[in-house]
């Protein structure tokens, strides 16, 4: 990513993405494309900010869409979100839990 470019996917912490990647086996073009995406870039901004045409970013976007199982932009923040929830409620997690309540065993999200 070029110098000066905003933190992409600011509210996944750094280690979280770490986990994240592994778990989905996403490669660092897929992570970067994956953070513009959920700090809602669209494809020309992602191609701007990546030095890319648009269409090579489409083609990544639609690589991606097929490695997660997902149609749309939507989904692909949803399976994102899912799995950062996943990773952070496991047992022995490095994470944070998201939920407050889940060290208590209270959290809604684990039921």
């Amino acid at each position: 990513m070029p110098t000066g470019a905003p933190a992409s996917g600011r509210f996944i912490s750094e280690a979280a993405w770490c986990c994240l990647s592994a778990r989905l086996r996403l490669s660092q073009r897929e992570q970067q494309i994956a953070r513009m995406i959920l700090d809602d870039f669209k494809e020309l901004r992602i191609a701007r900010e990546m030095g890319l045409s648009v269409h090579t970013v489409h083609t990544h976007l639609e690589r991606l869409y097929r490695k997660l199982g997902v149609s749309s932009r939507v989904q692909l923040v949803v399976r994102l979100a899912s799995c950062h929830l996943a990773v952070t409620a496991e047992p022995g997690s490095l994470l944070p839990p998201i939920c407050a309540k889940a060290s208590a065993g209270l959290c809604p999200l684990d039921g």
